[in-house]
């Protein structure tokens, strides 16, 4: 974390060579890009499949810093994000579980400028605050192990004014379930924990 964090200042203070440098504040939503996964236990009879991705949402804030056509874009960013899932427990039925995760995403891009269009892609570390489930008496959400994790974003922009539009797809190598627990048995679904990710924002 706190060689992130040293990376980032020096990213953050590398902006001021930039003839052009706006803070700004954003907000918008966010879904996994996920398909139905199904997870049957070998010691359990429960099965549980991944059903599909809620809308969450993130609030945070930016600097962008502008040379000619050359871009870079620090951010701080509090993201929320929701899956469901069907749990299915022999004599019980069926039930869906929702699970929600937040964390503090850091995310360092650069980009063009082509025309009014922005593209843009870097890296983005994910520092996990919590995850929480609503079927807490069967399915166990484990402390997070490694609490910092890596990814990548690319997309585009434009801007209007003072106002700026964004989206991105988000690639993370954590995956889908790996801090859920049933009856201390972990889970682990194949797909990664990718993101489509729109933002409107505000430059000062």
């Amino acid at each position: 974390m706190k060689k992130l964090i040293v990376i980032i200042t020096i990213l953050t203070s590398s902006t001021f060579i930039f003839s052009q440098v706006n803070f700004g504040v954003k907000a918008g939503i966010n879904t996994y890009d996920v398909h139905e996964e199904l997870f049957e236990s070998n010691f359990k009879d429960f099965s549980l499949t991944v059903k599909e991705a809620q809308y969450g949402f993130h609030a945070g804030v930016f600097l962008r810093a502008k040379l000619g056509p050359i871009l870079l874009q620090p951010e701080l960013v509090f993201n929320s994000d929701n899956v469901d899932y069907t749990f299915d427990q022999d004599g019980i039925g069926q039930t869906i579980v929702n699970q929600k995760y937040s964390a503090l995403d850091m995310p360092v891009l650069a980009g063009l400028k082509i025309g009014p269009l922005r593209v843009m892609g870097g890296p983005v570390g994910h520092y996990h605050l919590n995850s929480i489930t609503n079927l807490e008496s069967e399915i166990k959400t484990k402390t997070f192990s490694d609490k910092l994790t890596l990814g990548w974003q690319i997309g585009g922009g434009f801007d209007l004014k003072k106002i700026t539009i964004d989206v991105r797809y988000e690639a993370n190598d954590s995956k889908i379930g790996n801090n859920l627990s049933i009856g201390g048995q972990e889970i682990a679904f194949g797909q990664n924990r990718n993101r489509i990710v729109a933002s409107l924002g505000y430059k000062f």
